[in-house]
């Protein structure tokens, strides 16, 4: 990892990647492949293994951890392709994945405030519109349920801490940010791909507390040319939840 600038300072993009060929349509293709392949997916397995047939609590978050494979595929292999057949074949040059030393600090620190600065700022508009603010983490509290035990954990961290920050940055704030900017400069691609992120993880009640923290990461993103600080905001936002879980157990 490098360390080649004051932290705060904005770090030009790397060069080239406006040029590059991919755009829209490879993120467009990327968001429906990984919708549709992962639905795909689930409904071979749920049928083979007739998973509604039977009570195995212990595995039912490992099955959710394997479920989500594809869709990380399809995320990180549509970057991958069209960094290789239609940009400069360098995923640090096409969509910044490079970090700093201290992105790992920088990154953290925007994770947790972002997660405590949502849960304040948000709480009174959940209570005009009359939602219940503990049914914004009724997905995590859901994964919790299904972790009785040490392995179901290790699985939940897995999946929500170590792989997904990984495969939604590089898609979301890589491919997906990039392409909206290169055709309508940085407001756009900032607010445009945070209610993108909002919105594809299908959780109505979280949509704004999610579609927000998406425009702090793509802030993130803009201001610093690379995928470093909002990997590791992604890291801390999603564990601080799961530390949560685990001490509220």
């Amino acid at each position: 990892m490098a360390d080649e600038s004051e932290v705060g300072r904005a770090v030009p993009p790397e060069q080239g990647w406006r040029a590059a060929r991919w755009g829209m349509g490879d993120a467009v293709v990327g968001v429906l492949g990984s919708l549709v392949l992962s639905i795909a997916v689930s409904s071979v397995v749920i049928a083979v293994f007739r998973l509604d047939a039977f009570e195995f609590d212990h595995l039912s978050l490992w099955v959710t951890v394997l479920l989500q494979v594809p869709l990380w595929g399809s995320l990180f292999g549509v970057a991958v392709w069209a960094c290789r057949t239609k940009g400069s074949r360098s995923l640090r040059a096409d969509f910044g994945l490079w970090m700093q030393r201290r992105d790992v600090v920088v990154g953290a620190a925007t994770g947790f405030a972002a997660q405590i600065g949502l849960l304040i700022t948000l709480a009174p508009i959940y209570r005009i519109l009359g939602i219940d603010p503990d049914d914004v983490g009724k997905t995590a509290n859901d994964l919790a349920n299904r972790a009785p035990d040490a392995f179901g954990w290790v699985c939940m961290f897995v999946l929500v801490v170590a792989a997904a920050p990984f495969f939604e940055e590089l898609f979301y704030r890589g491919l997906l940010l990039r392409s909206i900017r290169k055709r309508y400069g940085d407001g756009v691609a900032i607010i445009g791909s945070g209610v993108i992120f909002g919105v594809v993880h299908f959780e109505p009640v979280a949509t704004l507390a999610l579609a927000l923290f998406g425009m702090v990461l793509a802030w993130l993103a803009v201001r610093t040319g690379r995928l470093g600080p909002s990997i590791w905001a992604h890291v801390a936002f999603n564990l601080t939840t799961f530390v949560g879980l685990v001490l509220s157990r």
